[in-house]
């Protein structure tokens, strides 16, 4: 006798006990293991070349955008610079976005979900509260994945930044985040862990300068 057929038999007070239990929805469905990244900070426009430059201007405002001179500093100074960057608006705070990354070297492009892994042991932060280092990580049969990130990146761009080797970084604030969480679930690495700040490629993963992506917790201090 199947489900339907044993309910009919039970008084009614029971029968919603006998009923299947189907997950709470809400905007992400809780069992994904991509999920939004709770307060990203990613710069503004074309701030995005400043902030990756690896070499020192030699003009103090512009050097001091760099996210290399912020990495010099000690712990408490490295998260009050990085809060000033926000408050001038070299940094622009995300809440809860899924965000898309294209991009291009030298006419190669790539695309990658930029998300958190959810999972039982996250990572702690990487300093004084912030989350600089992004998990680089290849999707599984990432066709799905790749088609949805790259038709995000029709609009207009939330930043924009080229470096001095000529790769060139653009990231876009996703429409279709349900779509690309449960692709990017279906398409993460068995062996993935947890992490505040994932960048998972539709295709090869591909190494990206730090500052680009900054997920930021509460000081520790």
């Amino acid at each position: 006798m199947g489900r339907e057929g044993i309910r009919r038999f039970l008084p009614k007070r029971l029968r919603i006990a006998a009923s299947p239990v189907r997950p709470r929805e809400g905007r992400y469905n809780s069992r994904m293991k991509a999920a939004p990244i709770a307060r990203l900070a990613v710069p503004t426009g074309t701030a995005a070349a400043v902030v990756v430059m690896r070499e020192p201007t030699g003009d103090p405002t512009l050097d001091a955008r760099r996210f290399s001179t912020l990495e010099s500093l000690d712990d408490a100074r490295f998260r009050a610079a990085f809060e000033e960057l926000i408050v001038s608006g070299v940094y622009t705070v995300l809440s809860e976005k899924v965000l898309v990354l294209r991009v291009s070297d030298h006419g190669v492009k790539s695309f990658a979900a930029v998300l958190a892994v959810e999972g039982s042991s996250p990572k702690a932060a990487d300093r004084a509260g912030l989350f600089v280092h992004s998990a680089e990580l290849a999707a599984e049969q990432g066709e799905t994945l790749q088609a949805l990130l790259e038709a995000e990146t029709k609009q207009r761009p939330v930043f924009h930044g080229m470096t001095a080797e000529g790769v060139t970084y653009s990231g876009f604030e996703a429409k279709e985040a349900s779509a690309i969480l449960a692709a990017a679930s279906a398409a993460l690495p068995p062996a993935a862990g947890a992490t505040s700040v994932a960048l998972l490629f539709a295709g090869a993963a591909i190494e990206v300068p730090k500052g680009l992506f900054v997920a930021v917790g509460p000081a520790p201090f």
